[in-house]
C-alpha cells in the first residue's frame, strides 16, 4: 500500500506538495529519483545542517550532522574514524561473526524466539558498543532509548529519561578510559582527538554517542529486520542465499533499494530565499521530505520496481544519501548486514 501511494504521488510530479500533521504543515515531498539525487547534492538549496539544528540538536546535542559545512568538514573525519571504509575493511571479521553466533546460541535454547528483539536489534548495538567501548548489559534497552531520543519532539519526558539512562552508562566509561585507555573509540576521542587544536569535550563525545545510536545502530537494526523479512517472505530468494553464498551481496543491495531503513529524510529549503527544483518553486525555509523509498522505486530508473529481485543489477539507489552528507556509517552498516546474513 505504501508503495502504491508513493507511485500515485509521483504521477503528480517529481516534487509534490502534501499536508502533514493533519493539514497543519505543508511539506514538499521529493519522490522522483532524478530530483532527489540532485537535491542530495545541492547544499545551497537544502542545507542539511539547518534541518538537524531544528529537528535533532535539541535532543541529540551538537554533532557534525548539525553543523554548517565548514564545521562539518572539520569535525566529521576525526569523529567517524572508526566507521570509514578503511577502518571497516580492517575490522576483525571473526569478532563480527562471533557476535552473531553468541546471539544465535542464546536463541537456540529458547525453542521459539522473535528475531527482531532477540537478534537484529541486539546485533547492531552490540557491534557499535564493541567499537565505542560501551558495556552491553543494557543492550536490550538501547534501541528503545535511541528511538525516544530521536523523536524527542513527540515525548520530551521520554527523551530526557532516555538521555539520563544513556549518560549514566557512558560517563563511568569516560572516567575509566581516562585512567586506562583501551583500543576503542571512546579512548581515542579522549586521548588522541584534537579539533582546531582543542580536545573533544565530554558533552561532544556524549552527543556523538547519541548520534551513533540513533542514526547508526537503529537504522542498521531496521535494515537487518527488513532484510530477513524480505528474504523469508520470498522463499526462493532465501533458498538461493543459503545455497549460493555468492548471491548474498546482490540480495543486500536489492534490499537497500527495495525497503530502505529510512523511508524519508527531513530537510528545510534555503532559509533566505525561494528556490526552484524540478520546475517547482519552494518558499524559503519550507519543510521538505527527501523521499528515499519513493526514489528507490522510481520506474524511470528501476524496471518493475516493486519486485524484490536479488539478481537485479542495482547501481544507483539513494539509500545512503549521495553528495555532501553521505551516511558516514554506510560501510559498517553493509558489513554488519553481510555478516548477519552469512
Amino acid at each position: 500500500q505504501f508503495a502504491s501511494e508513493l507511485h500515485a504521488l509521483r504521477e503528480r510530479g517529481a516534487i509534490v506538495k502534501v499536508d502533514a500533521l493533519g493539514g497543519a504543515m505543508p511539506v514538499y515531498y521529493i519522490v522522483a529519483h532524478g530530483a532527489l539525487a540532485e537535491a542530495f547534492r545541492n547544499g545551497e538549496h537544502f542545507p542539511p545542517g539547518h534541518a538537524y539544528q531544528i529537528i535533532s540538536l535539541p535532543f541529540i546535542g551538537e554533532t557534525f550532522m548539525s553543523m554548517d559545512e565548514q564545521q562539518h568538514r572539520r569535525w566529521r573525519p576525526p569523529m567517524t574514524a572508526s566507521v570509514r571504509r578503511t577502518a571497516v575493511d580492517e575490522m576483525d571479521q571473526h569478532r563480527l561473526a562471533a557476535i552473531g553466533h553468541e546471539l544465535l546460541d542464546e536463541m537456540a535454547g529458547q525453542g521459539r524466539a522473535d528475531l527482531v528483539p532477540e537478534f537484529t536489534r541486539r546485533y547492531a548495538f552490540r557491534v557499535i558498543c564493541d567499537q565505542l567501548g560501551l558495556p552491553v548489559e543494557q543492550e536490550r534497552h538501547y534501541y528503545d532509548w535511541s528511538m525516544d531520543l530521536m523523536f524527542g519532539g513527540r515525548d520530551l519526558d521520554a527523551s530526557r529519561a532516555a538521555d539520563a539512562k544513556l549518560t549514566a552508562v557512558a560517563r563511568p566509561v569516560f572516567e575509566a578510559r581516562r585512567r586506562e585507555p583501551r583500543d576503542d573509540q571512546i579512548s581515542r576521542w579522549i586521548h588522541d582527538t584534537r579539533i582546531a587544536g582543542e580536545p573533544v569535550s565530554d558533552e561532544s563525545i556524549l552527543a556523538h554517542i547519541r548520534l551513533f545510536f540513533t542514526a547508526g545502530a537503529t537504522t542498521t537494526s531496521d535494515a537487518m529486520s527488513n532484510l530477513f523479512h524480505a528474504l523469508l517472505t520470498h522463499p526462493e530468494a532465501w533458498r538461493r542465499c543459503v545455497e549460493e553464498p555468492a548471491i548474498q551481496a546482490g540480495a543486500l543491495q536489492e534490499l537497500l533499494r527495495y525497503n530502505p531503513p529510512v523511508a524519508a529524510q527531513p530537510r528545510f529549503s534555503n532559509p533566505r530565499r525561494e528556490i526552484e527544483v524540478a520546475g517547482v518553486t519552494i518558499p524559503p525555509n519550507s519543510p521538505v521530505l527527501f523521499g528515499i523509498a519513493a526514489a528507490n522505486r522510481d520506474p524511470a530508473v528501476f524496471a518493475d520496481p516493486d519486485r524484490f529481485d536479488i539478481d537485479r543489477p542495482v547501481t544507483s539507489p539513494l539509500t545512503f544519501g549521495p553528495g555532501l552528507r553521505t551516511c558516514p556509517g554506510m560501510h559498517l552498516a553493509q558489513k554488519n548486514l553481510a555478516t548477519a546474513l552469512r
